[in-house]
């Protein structure tokens, strides 16, 4: 059981290989069409590729990996009964972050609206090594360094605000989902 809100910031190594990362980013850089810019004046920059949209076998591959790191979670926190039986996944996503001194994502917390108040859970599953880069919680002194297969799972809410810092020597890769609360219709 968690003791310190920080117990809720978990770290899983080696979720996938570091060869199956440069794959991914190699494919994530052969398809520039699939891109999107994502910028907020004065907020976050980065761009992004829709897995779920475009690399159904990705979604199904990493899908099995974010679901067994969740468990973990799940265990590891003694959530029993408080967990909703059938989350619902939202968008996968691979986003790549420039050290071009503009991409980064400053503090922010992932419910900040109606839109989003379904995400429960927040999981970033880094891809590569980059000077810099880190996911920091600067409330909770916590600093998560990307590497290769290394994902950090937390809560989305207001008791997390989180950073993704500015990759300093080369770009930086992750994929991102959440998984919301399911529709009430749904019986979960």
């Amino acid at each position: 059981m968690a003791k310190l809100l920080s117990d809720c910031i978990k770290v899983y190594e080696r979720t996938l290989s570091p060869e199956r990362c440069q794959a991914l980013i190699e494919r994530f850089e052969a398809a520039p069409e699939l891109h999107e810019r994502k910028a907020a004046d004065g907020s976050y920059s980065f761009v992004q590729l829709s897995v779920s949209r475009h690399w159904k076998d990705v979604e199904t591959e990493v899908g099995k990996i974010f679901i067994t790191c969740l468990g973990h979670y799940w265990k590891a926190l003694e959530i029993g009964p408080y967990w909703p039986q059938k989350p619902v996944s939202e968008e996968l996503r691979l986003k790549r972050y420039l050290p071009d001194g503009r991409d980064s994502f400053p503090p922010h917390v992932d419910v900040m609206d109606d839109a989003n108040s379904r995400r429960f859970i927040t999981a970033i599953l880094y891809l590569n090594e980059s000077g810099g880069g880190e996911t920091l919680f600067p409330g909770l002194d916590v600093r998560v360094p990307p590497a290769p297969g290394r994902m950090v799972v937390f809560p989305p809410l207001w008791l997390f605000p989180h950073a993704g810092m500015p990759p300093r020597d080369r770009a930086k890769y992750i994929l991102h989902a959440y998984l919301w609360y399911p529709p009430p219709d749904s019986g979960g």
